[in-house]
């Protein structure tokens, strides 16, 4: 018997690597940790960049306490640090909410770089069930920035949060298109009745025609989940 079956015209050993390295939530090591260190201190701020996107598919406890180190490393430069908040995310690992809260509640750094707070408020619609969470994108409903805000309300929809569900009926007649278009879909995702009567009104009345059919999906929803007038 042979040691080295080939599979697709290429030996068994070398088809079992390719695999590893390119199926999405493979643990997998294209290079040792120790080589991944050093590129992530790199004085080139591409390289670390380069370096953190290669990590996007893992999941194994030692990514995400790199991605962590490069959130928390106060220096670093913007795209580096908003795509492991994205990867962070992306991963769902509970971990990180210790990182991504103090971001997003840190006045100075978000006053720096508003970006860092949206990407961190999408990142945390991946945590259900911790209050802190809800409780930090409920405020990121009011924050002074547009992106921000949107962010934060769509997460809460993505959470699936009964408690926004007051603050966000509150804000269906906001004077950003963007933020009651959010509001509105969040609202039909997480389904409670109490938004019905605001979203038919908005349905029925609404001039805005993007707005009127994102009104009448939401709608849709909640009724199919029972919430009737």
């Amino acid at each position: 018997m042979r040691l080295y079956r080939k599979v697709f015209g290429m030996p068994f050993v070398y088809f079992f690597l390719m695999v590893v390295m390119i199926v999405p939530g493979t643990s997998y090591a294209v290079e040792d940790l120790g080589a991944v260190r050093k590129k992530l201190n790199s004085i080139d701020w591409q390289i670390r960049l380069a370096t953190v996107e290669k990590l996007r598919n893992a999941r194994d406890e030692q990514t995400i306490t790199l991605l962590m180190e490069v959130v928390n490393t106060r220096e670093e430069r913007t795209p580096v640090k908003m795509t492991a908040i994205q990867l962070l995310g992306e991963a769902g690992d509970p971990r990180a909410i210790e990182v991504l809260l103090p971001i997003f509640n840190d006045t100075f750094l978000n006053w720096e770089c508003p970006a860092l707070k949206s990407y961190t408020a999408t990142a945390l619609g991946s945590f259900k069930g911790d209050k802190r969470v809800v409780e930090a994108l409920i405020s990121g409903i009011d924050d002074g920035e547009l992106l921000t805000r949107e962010a934060s309300i769509q997460s809460l929809g993505k959470i699936g949060s009964q408690e926004a569900v007051p603050h966000l009926i509150r804000v269906l007649n906001d004077e950003h298109v963007s933020i009651r278009l959010s509001a509105i879909k969040a609202l039909g995702d997480i389904g409670n009745p109490q938004a019905t009567p605001h979203i038919q009104r908005i349905a029925e009345n609404e001039k805005d025609s993007v707005v009127k059919d994102q009104a009448e999906r939401a709608l849709g929803k909640l009724r199919g989940r029972g919430g009737n007038n």
